[in-house]
């Protein structure tokens, strides 16, 4: 098995194992496939994770809804897998070479991995994976929601690096592989209310929640990283314990076919130990607006504050992300919905491949039940979420 595979079943398959984190701003079917956008077009069934002042703007005609769903998503932005790929490669000729008596073909691998490691340095990759569950009910005089989201986030990046071929090849402690896996499980219950304020329907919403965290932290050199078992069996395991913190959620119907909506996460933070490094817990928050009729829906996201993702290891911060997310909707009679959208990360301190567009699709229908399925990518990441549930 290639290093590459390794490593994405590694991270993904270790944090799995386990439960899973909540992210800043979480993604779902319905949003991944108009490009991330929520906090403004969220219906009674996303609105959980979205924001819950948006409980209070479903369809007339819904007052349950159940949702059900899976995503994942990895993103390499500068190719390291494929850099520890040829790395192992190199590796494998050199050891050949050395067998053979080819001092000649040694020094050529050995020059090989010294390139390598010349270019590796800053170079990170990450895989999220994500499961969702919520029930919506509306009443009379306001809604809830109760909701279970589980994401997983995990890491990797290679530091202490040394090109001098004694350390390259003898030292354990240089070009070191770091996989860190970060994980939780959130459950939230959703409360929300519609008032009228200059003759405009504002809602408010709050979601009090408790996140349960654990993590994982591999370390090893990357010519003897060699399989599963071995990962397993040497990562160190953590149960970081849990905290309680709450939501925030509000919603102005500016006109009839406009929407501004505010979400503000995590208002309690926390942090925690992980060996010699800290896991902070952030407040994040995002703005939307929306243009919205009953065949057209049209939105866009902005992250106010910088997100930095709940990893400890100092050397994952530029996985940072900020996003401004576009988006746009369009139904056939309920029945069918075809979305599309971009978002880009304009976070400052990341590679310029990390800010390159994701595009995304998506479609939903309503077959006695929803089903929706989208997919984003861009030149170094991809994902996919699908989703099922009902409503009446």
């Amino acid at each position: 098995m290639k290093i590459s595979t390794k490593i994405l079943f590694v991270v993904a398959l270790s944090i799995c194992a386990q439960s899973v984190r909540a992210i800043p701003f979480a993604f779902e079917g319905r949003s991944l496939g108009m490009g991330g956008v929520s906090v403004a077009t969220a219906d009674l069934a996303t609105a959980a994770w979205a924001n819950p002042a948006m409980l209070t703007n479903q369809r007339p005609s819904d007052d349950f809804s159940l949702l059900i769903g899976i995503g994942a998503f990895v993103r390499d932005d500068d190719e390291l897998l494929q850099d520890i790929d040829d790395f192992q490669a190199a590796d494998d000729r050199l050891q050949a070479a050395t067998d053979a008596s080819d001092a000649t073909g040694a020094v050529n691998a050995t020059q090989d991995m010294a390139d390598i490691i010349r270019g590796i340095d800053g170079k990170d990759m990450a895989v999220n994976v994500s499961g969702v569950a919520a029930m919506g009910m509306a009443f009379d005089s306001f809604a809830m929601a109760l909701s279970v989201r589980s994401d997983a986030i995990g890491a990797g990046t290679v530091t202490n690096l040394s090109q001098t071929p004694e350390e390259l090849l003898n030292d354990p402690t240089k070009n070191i592989l770091n996989l860190e896996g970060v994980v939780a499980t959130e459950f939230g219950v959703s409360l929300a209310k519609d008032f009228r304020f200059f003759r405009k329907k504002v809602s408010l919403g709050i979601k009090p929640k408790v996140v349960d965290l654990q993590a994982f932290v591999f370390q090893e050199s990357i010519r003897t990283a060699n399989g599963l078992n071995d990962v397993f069996s040497d990562g160190q395991k953590a149960d970081l314990g849990s905290f309680t913190s709450f939501d925030l959620g509000a919603a102005v119907d500016l006109t009839r076919s406009l929407r501004l909506g505010l979400n503000i996460r995590n208002l309690i933070t926390d942090e925690f130990d992980l060996g010699n490094q800290t896991l902070n817990f952030d407040t994040s928050a995002r703005i939307g607006l929306a243009y919205f009729n009953r065949l057209l829906t049209v939105a866009v996201d902005y992250d106010l504050i910088k997100n930095k993702p709940l990893l400890a290891n100092p050397n994952f911060d530029n996985l940072k992300t900020q996003y401004l997310a576009v988006g746009a909707e369009f139904n056939a009679f309920d029945f069918a919905q075809l979305r599309i959208g971009a978002r880009k990360n304009l976070a400052s301190g990341i590679s310029d491949k990390a800010k390159d567009t994701a595009l995304t699709a998506g479609v939903g229908f309503w077959l006695g039940f929803n089903l929706d399925v989208a997919a984003t990518f861009s030149n170094n990441s991809i994902g996919a979420f699908v989703q099922t549930g009902f409503r009446f």
